[in-house]
C-alpha cells in the first residue's frame, strides 16, 4: 500500500501506480506525494474532522485513512452535498457501509452495490 495515497499495488512495482510516490521513499517524500494528492478534490471528497485530523479523503472511503475516523463524523469537501463541485442538486452519497458512492439524483437505488435510497 502507497504511504502517500493509499493505492494498492503490485508487489513488483517500484513506484505507486496512482501517484508514483517511490515504493521505499523517505517520509519527507512521503509527505511531498501525499500533499501534491490532497489537491485533487473531486465530487464526494471529504475531509476527516475528527480529532483535527483534517485528511483527505476518497469518495469511496467509508473511513479515515489515516485516523480511521468514520465518515459520518467529517465533511464532504468542506460544501453542502448540494454545493459540491460536479454534483447537481438531489446528488446522494450510497450509505452503505463499505460502498459510498456518489449517485445521481433520479436514482432510487445505489448504482454500485444497488441498495436502495434511504
Amino acid at each position: 500500500m502507497c504511504q502517500a495515497c493509499q493505492h494498492i499495488n503490485f508487489k513488483k512495482r517500484e513506484a505507486c501506480q496512482r501517484c508514483s510516490c517511490p515504493k521505499y521513499s523517505t517520509a519527507a517524500e512521503v509527505e511531498a506525494y501525499a500533499a501534491a494528492q490532497r489537491t485533487e478534490v473531486m465530487a464526494g471528497d471529504w475531509y476527516c474532522g475528527a480529532m483535527n485530523c483534517g485528511a483527505h479523503n476518497y469518495a469511496s472511503r467509508s473511513t479515515c485513512y489515516r485516523c480511521g475516523a468514520v465518515k459520518t463524523y467529517c465533511t464532504y469537501g468542506g460544501y453542502a452535498y448540494e454545493a459540491v463541485p460536479g454534483w447537481k442538486t438531489g446528488d446522494w452519497i450510497c450509505n452503505r457501509l463499505g460502498c459510498a458512492m456518489h449517485n445521481y439524483a433520479s436514482r432510487t437505488e445505489c448504482y454500485k452495490c444497488k441498495t436502495p435510497r434511504e
